[in-house]
């Protein structure tokens, strides 16, 4: 088992003391009223001598025992739920498995203690009355304690989870307005203009399909997902390709390779194309050094962006969709890791592909 790290409890310290003496001292107020009108479950001698008093001090003793038992339930209860398990089932097995040795060695003390300390011999039916007045009262304790605990971790998984999407939401708001940002870029929007207005009145039909593709990378650029499958993501990649191409010629070329079973799979909107503006924007690009950037597919199942490192002199700006930020949502998203490689002459960015519907 693995503890959870940078992740608070679920249940402070005094909320564990108000839910233990609440819970404590509820049951026996019922417990109490109960047997007044000879209904308890927990004093069957009320039952058999009606004109028998209550000692107010044994009513207060047992509150105070079963207080202990259900605040030490409780802290057993948090501490099990605050541990990632490897397998299956384990966590269910150490909740019930030391709630029970808990629940059973405290009632046996409660049980005995009073006894060993009044003057006189053990009574013969210690051990019945052990286990009718103290197992099944501390283990109707255990019970509630068990519900009161699952029944509170899942709300508070629940509001992680909204908070975590939420974390998300905010990311991508602020991703695809940095994205469009740069996208209407003077410069870009410029270099694109030229490009166009060159085409124009040098070949129609090439000016034709650069319209076409600068509309699927604004269009990508402006969808409103929080997830895009793989190849939604790489229309828009290799709409911004082609565009990129006509700009620099022979001197860009784009490999991909991509394995169509991994065509469904789930990818954040804008990882990929990022990536790729990225490896154009860090490095030169001419004809003495032309630049390649690979997209290719793996079996683990991720998708792989690589280019060899040719270092531009004077480095632009940043567009705000950096390395940092796609390891942040896909943390948020799906809790995966981006793989980020540079070893001084080739730069790796390694993304996980998600499994539909996972």
């Amino acid at each position: 088992m693995i503890k959870r790290k940078n992740k608070p409890e679920f249940l402070s310290l005094k909320t564990i003391l108000l839910l233990s003496l609440g819970i404590s001292v509820g049951f026996h107020v019922l417990f109490t009223i109960s047997a007044f009108f000879g209904n308890t479950l927990f004093f069957p001698e009320i039952k058999q001598d009606p004109q028998r008093h209550f000692h107010i001090w044994r009513i207060l003793l047992f509150t105070a025992c079963n207080f202990v038992l259900v605040f030490l339930l409780f802290l057993y209860n948090r501490r099990i739920f605050s541990v990632d398990f490897k397998k299956k089932g384990m966590r269910v097995f150490f909740l019930i498995f030391g709630s029970v040795l808990i629940t059973t060695v405290l009632s046996l003390s409660f049980t005995l203690v009073p006894e060993l300390i009044q003057p006189g011999d053990l009574r013969p039916d210690i051990m019945a009355r052990f286990i009718r007045n103290g197992l099944m009262r501390d283990f109707s304790f255990m019970v509630v304690v068990l519900l009161v605990t699952k029944l509170l971790h899942t709300l508070y998984e629940r509001n992680n989870i909204a908070v975590e999407n939420e974390a998300l939401r905010a990311k991508n708001v602020i991703t695809h307005y940095e994205a469009l940002k740069s996208q209407m870029d003077p410069h870009f929007m410029f270099n694109s203009l030229n490009t166009l207005q060159s085409l124009i009145g040098t070949d129609a039909e090439r000016a034709q399909r650069y319209v076409q593709e600068l509309s699927l990378v604004l269009r990508a650029t402006l969808q409103n997902k929080e997830v895009v499958t793989l190849e939604q993501e790489l229309q828009g990649v290799q709409a911004y390709c082609s565009l990129m191409q006509i700009r620099y010629g022979d001197n860009l070329h784009f490999d991909f390779k991509i394995d169509p079973k991994y065509h469904d799979y789930q990818v954040l909107p804008l990882s990929v194309q990022g990536l790729v503006e990225n490896a154009i924007k860090h490095n030169v690009i001419s004809g003495k050094q032309p630049l390649q950037v690979s997209i290719v597919t793996t079996e683990e199942p991720c998708l792989k962006v690589s280019n060899p490192i040719q270092p531009k002199i004077t480095v632009e700006a940043g567009n705000g969709i950096g390395l940092a930020n796609l390891t942040e949502r896909y943390q948020l998203k799906w809790n995966r890791n981006v793989e980020i490689v540079n070893d001084g002459t080739t730069f790796e960015v390694v993304l996980p592909l998600v499994e539909p519907n996972a």
